[in-house]
């Protein structure tokens, strides 16, 4: 499933976003490892911030893989608590296909317990 946030508003998306980071998030969701991440991903699009995460829905609240906006820049793994959003860590992964993304995800998320 993709949301689009835009004006402050949270939408389904209905138009196919062509954006580098859209078409990344896309192939690293397709490569989650674990069915239940594939079927709770989200992909979401703030083009108030403009940026690109997949977010997941954990027990300790939502989690967001923020995809960096170009090469060179890491991914970060921010937790939206109701204090605000907190960065609970981060990768690079400019050099690492979109599987092997995939897969440092899916660690994370099973390793802190959270999915």
């Amino acid at each position: 499933m993709e949301i689009v946030i835009s004006g402050g508003k949270v939408a389904p998306s209905t138009d196919e976003i062509t954006t580098p980071q859209a078409a990344k998030a896309r192939r690293i969701a397709n490569y989650l490892p674990r069915p239940e991440l594939l079927r709770d991903a989200i992909i979401e699009h703030n083009q108030d911030d403009n940026t690109t995460s997949i977010r997941f829905d954990t027990t300790a609240g939502p989690i967001r893989i923020l995809l960096p906006i170009a090469q060179g820049f890491e991914f970060h793994i921010i937790h939206d608590s109701d204090t605000g959003p907190r960065i609970l860590g981060t990768f690079r992964g400019a050099s690492l296909s979109v599987r092997a993304v995939a897969f440092r995800i899916s660690e994370f998320l099973r390793m802190r317990g959270l999915k």
